[in-house]
């Protein structure tokens, strides 16, 4: 995951590169906050291994890669429509095989809040895709495990090993690291909105 991380990094932008760096630390408080303090899933030796916050930062920049590759850029609509038909299927799939209400929910959610977001789709919808293979490979080597219910308490929110919509945390992650950016990058911010309204 290091050498991953690293060959990564040094193919990037610099913007990626502090958005990189900036999903390491965010991903250790989430991984400790939801894993540790929430209890909401847990890995196998009980703690948060280092190669976790590492991979969500490596996770984060493939995405950003792959939204802004020529061609994907050239046929988004099309790779965000099969994107659609693929998440709809397997959080459907889900819900009625593996009685997973708590992942079909956070599915809806995650169609909602970009409702009103055509431009973050793409790179959303990818992020979904890719965390739902991460997870179910996670998962069935037994490196963590969700509970069959959501936070191991919420006994109306039934879940499967992993939820569907698991990505929607994720997305906590990568909105963190855009308002970090944001924050310690406003000039640059405030430069890019000036030109993008032109």
């Amino acid at each position: 995951m290091f050498a991953g991380f690293f060959k990564m990094y040094f193919r990037a932008t610099l913007r990626v590169k502090k958005l990189m760096i900036y999903a390491v630390i965010l991903g250790f408080l989430g991984e400790y906050l939801f894993s540790i303090v929430l209890n909401m899933y847990t890995y196998r030796l009980q703690n948060v291994p280092l190669y976790v916050p590492i991979g969500h930062a490596a996770l984060f920049g493939r995405i950003i890669m792959f939204s802004k590759a020529s061609i994907v850029r050239k046929h988004h609509k099309s790779i965000e429509q099969l994107f659609t038909i693929f998440i709809s299927l397997f959080a459907t799939l889900y819900l009625v095989f593996y009685s997973d209400v708590f992942g079909f929910l956070m599915t809806i959610c995650v169609f909602l809040l970009l409702l009103k977001r055509p431009k973050d789709r793409l790179f959303f919808y990818a992020m979904y895709f890719l965390v739902a293979i991460l997870e179910i490979g996670g998962t069935a080597f037994g490196y963590w495990k969700w509970p069959e219910k959501a936070f191991e308490i919420v006994d109306f929110l039934p879940s499967n090993n992993p939820p569907s919509g698991i990505s929607l945390f994720y997305f906590l992650l990568d909105v963190g690291c855009f308002l970090v950016y944001i924050k310690v990058h406003r000039t640059t911010w405030k430069r890019w909105n000036l030109i993008s309204k032109k």
